[in-house]
C-alpha cells in the first residue's frame, strides 16, 4: 500500500510505538499500586465532594457514542477499503480506530467477567459496593452480570483505544486527544463511576490495543509495498 495516499498521516515511529507500549505497562504497574493504596481515598474524596454533580457526570460519558459506532464504523469503511483497494489518511485512521474501540470493549468485557469486581457505589442491578455496604473486593469469575463488572474501566479503554490510533498516526491531534483523556479520566473518577485502578487499568488496555493496530496496519503496509 502506498502510505502516501495516506500522506497526512505520518508513520508511528519505532520510538512512537515503544513509548506507546511502555505507557501501557506503567498504567498497568500504576493500576496494582492503586488497588490497595489509592482506590479508597480517591472515592472517599469524590462522594464528598464531586458525586453527583451533573456536569461532571456529562464529560464521564464524552466517550459513550463510540461503543455504538465501532463496529458499523469498521465495517462500512472495511468494505470501501476493499472495494478500492486503498484508503485516503483519514479514512485509514477512522478504520483502524473504530477497529481498536470494537476489540477494546471485546477484551474490557471479558476482563470485567474475569475479575468480577466490585463498583465503588450502587447504581445498577441493586449491586452492593463500597459507598453503601462497605464492599470492596474481586470476585474472580464471580458472575452477576452487571453488578460485579468494574474492572477494567469501558470508556477509558475505548477513549484511550481511539485517542492512542489518533495520535499516533496525526501528531497534530495528540493535544486534543490528551484533553479528551483527561477530561474521561476525571469525568469517571469524579463521579465515582470507577476505582482509580479501574481507569488505570482500562487505559493500559486501550493504550496496548491501539497500538497494536497501528502496528499491525504500518507492517502490512510495508509488505504491501515490497510484494509490488
Amino acid at each position: 500500500m502506498n502510505e502516501p495516499a495516506s500522506a497526512s498521516a505520518a508513520p508511528a515511529t519505532a520510538l512512537g510505538l515503544r513509548n506507546a507500549w511502555l505507557s501501557a505497562f506503567a498504567c498497568l504497574l500504576l493500576a496494582l499500586v492503586a488497588i490497595p493504596w489509592i482506590d479508597r481515598p480517591v472515592v472517599d474524596l469524590v462522594h464528598v465532594h464531586t458525586q453527583g454533580t451533573r456536569w461532571i457526570q456529562h464529560v464521564a460519558e464524552l466517550p459513550s457514542p463510540l461503543f455504538a459506532l465501532a463496529w458499523p464504523t469498521f465495517g462500512i469503511v472495511g468494505a470501501a477499503f476493499v472495494w478500492r483497494r486503498d484508503l485516503p489518511a483519514w479514512a485509514a485512521t477512522l478504520w483502524l480506530a473504530a477497529g481498536a474501540v470494537g476489540v477494546g470493549s471485546v477484551f474490557k468485557q471479558g476482563l470485567k467477567f474475569a475479575f468480577g469486581r466490585t463498583w465503588p457505589a450502587t447504581w445498577i442491578h441493586d449491586n452492593p459496593s463500597y459507598l453503601r455496604d462497605g464492599v470492596f473486593q474481586f470476585r474472580l469469575f464471580g458472575g452477576d452480570g452487571a453488578a460485579y463488572a468494574s474492572f477494567p474501566s469501558g470508556h477509558l479503554t475505548v477513549m484511550l483505544a481511539f485517542a492512542t490510533v489518533l495520535a499516533l498516526r496525526h501528531r497534530a491531534l495528540r493535544w486534543p486527544c490528551a484533553v479528551a483523556i483527561a477530561l474521561t479520566g476525571f469525568g469517571q473518577l469524579a463521579a465515582a463511576y470507577h476505582w482509580t485502578s479501574d481507569a488505570l487499568a482500562g487505559a493500559a488496555l486501550g493504550i496496548a490495543v491501539g497500538t497494536t493496530f497501528v502496528w499491525a496496519w504500518q507492517r502490512w503496509a510495508i509488505r504491501r509495498v515490497v510484494a509490488v
